[in-house]
């Protein structure tokens, strides 16, 4: 068994280790090109929600001269009912209601992603239902389904007090496991972040996850006893070009950077109670049920503007 002393040693080794590889690993990755919304599909709900999702459009709207459609989604919604849409795209420059398809309202954002050809989508969870009421109950059915087929960038709004255009001095990127967009989730987070942003890299094994992974191994080798640490450094190893990728591209963009590796404990969002304004950035890979998961339970748990960047493809006809 391990001694005090022994065990100290291996801490400062490892933390020396991180420090030697963060050094050795940025100064050999590439910058990311940041990504940028052109085109944005904003869709409403009828809820106190809708003064949230067309803020955010006019911000980017303002800052990113992106052309903007309005969907009025809700469910129920007949010929005789206004159309939302019609009066919130005359509060954003240039923008323009768009016809909303027959079916559920998942069906009808779908359809409207597919036909219009946007880059980024925005929508409110809970979807038809008020924040303040839900809270951490339930993302929604709606959400549910948009993260098993929406196939670009969609930007989650949720509490009132969270707008956009107030959260992107904040930006922290949040993956739960390696997949292959989270360069691409990295690049949209630059493109969002404002000037002079603090964007961060939260790399994030679970407590419940790096707790199984511990038993599994100690169980095999009973002598050995793995702490936190060697699992932020494993992670940090694991993610290596991404996160010399992003250092690089802050320090180009005059913006500051932070790795955070996070082994045993929760990622952010902490609680809905948090006043802090942030955007979150969430990768979503292609039909990962863990990652889905994931994802779903931080935008859950979160107050702020979730931005998902999933590796689904367009199905075609």
């Amino acid at each position: 068994m391990s001694t005090g002393s022994e065990a100290n040693e291996l801490d400062r080794e490892v933390d020396a280790s991180m420090r030697m590889f963060e050094k050795a690993q940025v100064g050999s990755a590439a910058s990311l090109t940041p990504i940028k919304p052109s085109r944005v599909l904003i869709v409403l709900d009828g809820s106190s929600q809708d003064d949230n999702t067309v803020a955010s459009a006019q911000h980017l709207r303002e800052h990113h001269d992106t052309e903007t459609m309005v969907l009025d989604a809700r469910d129920g919604k007949t010929e005789e009912d206004e159309d939302l849409a019609i009066p919130r795209a005359a509060e954003i420059s240039g923008a323009r209601p768009v016809q909303r398809r027959d079916g559920d309202s998942y069906d009808a954002i779908l359809a409207a992603v597919t036909e219009l050809s946007v880059d980024l989508l925005i929508v409110p969870s809970p979807f038809g239902r008020s924040f303040d009421n839900i809270g951490t109950d339930s993302a929604g059915t709606v959400m549910d389904v948009l993260l098993s087929r929406c196939p670009i960038p969609m930007l989650v709004m949720r509490r009132d007090d969270q707008q956009l255009s107030d959260c992107i001095q904040q930006v922290e990127v949040v993956v739960g496991s390696e997949c292959e967009v989270e360069s691409k989730a990295a690049a949209w987070s630059f493109g969002l972040a404002g000037s002079s942003a603090k964007v961060t890299l939260n790399l994030v094994l679970e407590k419940e996850h790096f707790e199984n992974i511990r038993s599994i191994i100690e169980a095999i080798q009973p002598e050995t006893q793995l702490d936190e640490a060697q699992f932020s450094a494993a992670l940090t190893k694991t993610h290596h070009t991404l996160h010399g990728a992003m250092a690089k591209t802050a320090s180009a963009l005059n913006m500051s950077y932070r790795l955070h590796p996070i082994a045993g404990e929760v990622a952010p969002p902490n609680s809905l109670d948090q006043s802090t304004r942030l955007l979150m950035v969430l990768p979503l890979e292609v039909d990962d049920r863990f990652g889905q998961g994931f994802v779903q339970d931080r935008i859950r748990r979160s107050p702020h503007p979730v931005l998902v960047v999933s590796g689904h493809v367009p199905k075609t006809n």
